[in-house]
This record gives C-alpha cells, structure tokens and sequence, in this order.
C-alpha cells in the first residue's frame, strides 16, 4: 500500500488594506514563486464583514489548488481571520502584514487604543472611510516614491464602514501555521500596536521589514523572500 499523502497544490491569496487595490501587490507578485492573487470585495455601503468574505470565498472557489495561504495587510486582516476561520483545513497558513487581527468576537475598532477606539465611530460616520490626500501620504506613504504615492492617492476608495464596526466570529482560528510581519518604521500602525495584534495569532512567529505600512510597494523582495520561505516550510 501506497503510504505517501497526496501532494498539495497551493495558491496565495492577497488581501489588501483599507482603500487600497490589488495593485498595490504587483511589485511581489512576480517574485514569489507560488500561484498568487489579489483579491478584493464589493466595497460598496451595504457590505458586512461577512458578505465581504463569501465574496472573497466565492473567487478563491474558482482557483485550482487544495489549501490556501492568505496573505492580510492592515484591515485586510480583519476579513482574513474570518476567512481563515472558513477555510479551516483548506487553509495553508496566514502571513499577516501590519494587518489588523482583533480578538474572537470583536471588531477593528476594539483592536484600537483608547481613545481612538471612542473617536473612530464619530469619525467614521461624519468624514467617511476616505481621508483626505494629505493624511494619505502622511501614513501610508512615508517611504515610497513620488510616483507610487501619487498611484495610491489616486486610487484610493472608501470602504464600507461595517468592516470596521462588525465583530468577527468566537471561534477560534484552526490549526495552521501562522506569520506576523512587522513594518517598523510605519506611521499608520504603531510596532507596538503589531505586537499586540500578533498575539491574536496561534503560536503566531513574528518576523520584521524596516519599512512604511506599505512594504510590498517599498520593500517587495524582502516581502516575497518571507512569504517564499513561509511555503518553502509548510
């Protein structure tokens, strides 16, 4: 009898930060060796958390592999841990990059600290989920070119302010293999704030890049190195 399992065909699964498209993935795609995607979501105002993970679901249905490694960046953390929570033996493992991972049964907005986690919802309900071009380039991008910050101004969108709002689920996160990666110099989410989100992961390995909140456009070959290596020891 035969004893060998059968292999895995893996694919990676991008999911980008608040306002932010899937090209902001571009620079790493070609440079990690495993079928990999961005993804994205209706983002229009009826979204809930969990309508913009069955949209998610629902593409990566369509992709030819048996487990999946989601990689999260900033809110995008927040869908993938629901996601993840889904996928259950499906699911590969999950890099989170400055990604925003709150505790089962709670929200973005109680990952924050006080007395952000008061203000947001005043914010978030008279200015929006869009914040002006200024504050844009302020915290997103520190380090990045001329060019490339005036792509992320121009394309930047709103985002439903339920993914801030909604409570994921309290279950807990399967048994996978899970990857913090820290950006240290980054001015939208604090490394303590990171720190403090990594422990929301299983047994979570934490791993650094001495960048801005938007180390796959400034740093990608650091970037694809870590998630290679992540599949490399899967």
């Amino acid at each position: 009898m035969n004893s060998e399992k059968t292999p895995q065909k893996t694919a990676i699964i991008y999911l980008s930060g608040a306002g932010l498209t899937p090209a902001i993935w571009d620079a790493v795609h070609s440079k990690v060796t495993t079928p990999n995607v961005a993804l994205t979501y209706n983002r229009d105002t009826t979204t809930t958390l969990q309508s913009a993970v069955q949209d998610v679901l629902g593409q990566i249905q369509k992709i030819d592999a048996t487990r999946y490694v989601i990689v999260a960046h900033s809110l995008g953390g927040v869908i993938g841990v629901e996601l993840a929570r889904t996928l259950q033996d499906k699911l590969g493992g999950l890099i989170a990059v400055s990604a925003t991972i709150p505790a089962p049964g709670k929200s973005f907005i109680n990952t924050l600290p006080f007395p952000q986690n008061f203000v947001m919802p005043l914010l978030l309900k008279v200015a929006g989920t869009k914040p002006p071009a200024s504050a844009i380039q302020k915290s997103l991008c520190s380090d990045l070119s001329d060019q490339q910050a005036t792509d992320i101004i121009n394309a930047f969108v709103s985002e439903p302010r339920n993914l801030y709002s909604n409570k994921t689920s309290t279950s807990m996160l399967p048994a996978s293999k899970y990857l913090y990666v820290r950006t240290l110099n980054d001015k939208q989410t604090p490394t303590q704030l990171q720190s403090s989100m990594a422990k929301q992961l299983p047994d979570a390995k934490i791993t650094d890049i001495a960048s801005g909140h938007l180390a796959m456009m400034s740093h990608p070959d650091e970037l694809a190195e870590i998630i290679n290596n992540f599949i490399a020891n899967l």
